[in-house]
């Protein structure tokens, strides 16, 4: 009720539906249930606030982590494809044939793709799926080099049981230098068309030490045509090596020459153009190409 001020003798009256009231009470009493609710959980959050900072710095440590684990994994394919090269080399310097994709020792197969069986659970998250993505590229890493590892072990018991051979193989650079003409057919440097280069031309000062690339025995130092001052070494097993344009000799014919002794200077002898060696390998007779033989 509403009572007036004085002069006036009306009196107002307000009435409220019983239900209004409850419900009143009911907004009011929900009010304060959320507030305590919401209070109770914002006491939570600031309560393990330095539990999500801890679980954010593990975050950041484990992307970190899986960075490190990414290169280090593109490091292993390096070492994994100069392994493989080294490996291409000794075949072909043994004369083995490549293994077929057939006779590969390990067998692969299974599901490619986004599957998986019964209990398996797929990755959820980008690191998850990108830790599968490196766990994957790692066993096939791991499958190869071991595959690299099985042939290499094969190679060695074959390189061992040709001991001799590989003693006789010119496998040294016979002088460091400037490769300006490879094996084969090239144009010639004087003029004349193309023809065929029995072996390669290294360019360097003239003076330069030469090494015998193999042990042997030297067969001929002497002045030999266009070669001007040549040498050649019997290396055995039907192997010769020959050595053009020299400027000196430091060994003479049937002496017995080591694998790294120096031989002779670079010169710039008979038919040449400037200072460089010229280096041919003879199997059985027939020029092949040295590169083929060396190793380092």
């Amino acid at each position: 009720m509403i009572f007036p001020d004085e002069g006036t003798d009306r009196v107002k009256r307000i009435c409220f539906p019983r239900f209004l009231i409850w419900t009143l009470v009911f907004a009011l009493a929900g009010s304060l249930a959320m507030a305590g609710y919401w209070f109770h959980r914002y006491q939570g959050v600031a309560a393990n606030g330095p539990t999500y900072q801890a679980d954010e710095n593990l975050y950041n440590r484990q992307q970190a982590q899986i960075a490190a684990f990414a290169q280090r994994l593109n490091e292993l394919g390096d070492q994994v494809g100069r392994l493989k090269g080294f490996n291409e080399r000794l075949r072909r310097m043994a004369n083995l044939d490549k293994p077929s994709q057939k006779d590969d020792i390990f067998g692969v197969g299974g599901r490619e793709g986004n599957t998986a069986g019964p209990g398996v659970r797929l990755a959820s998250t980008s690191a998850e799926r990108r830790l599968h993505v490196l766990q994957r590229d790692l066993d096939r890493l791991s499958a190869e080099s071991e595959t690299e590892r099985q042939l290499q072990r094969h190679l060695a018991k074959f390189l061992q049981d040709r001991r001799s051979i590989l003693a006789a193989t010119p496998s040294l650079w016979p002088v460091r230098g400037w490769v300006t003409s490879g094996f084969g057919t090239r144009v010639s440097p004087f003029g004349k068309g193309r023809k065929f280069h029995s072996g390669v031309d290294i360019s360097t000062r003239r003076g330069t030490s030469i090494i015998a690339p193999a042990s042997g025995v030297v067969t001929f130092a002497g002045w030999e045509g266009g070669y001007g001052r040549m040498l050649a070494i019997n290396h055995g097993h039907g192997i010769v090596t020959r050595y053009g344009h020299l400027h000196k000799f430091k060994v003479k014919r049937g002496q017995k020459v080591e694998r790294g002794q120096v031989i002779a200077l670079v010169g710039n002898t008979g038919r040449s153009t400037g200072p460089h060696l010229h280096y041919e390998v003879l199997l059985s007779g027939v020029p092949t190409n040295p590169m083929y033989y060396i190793l380092d």
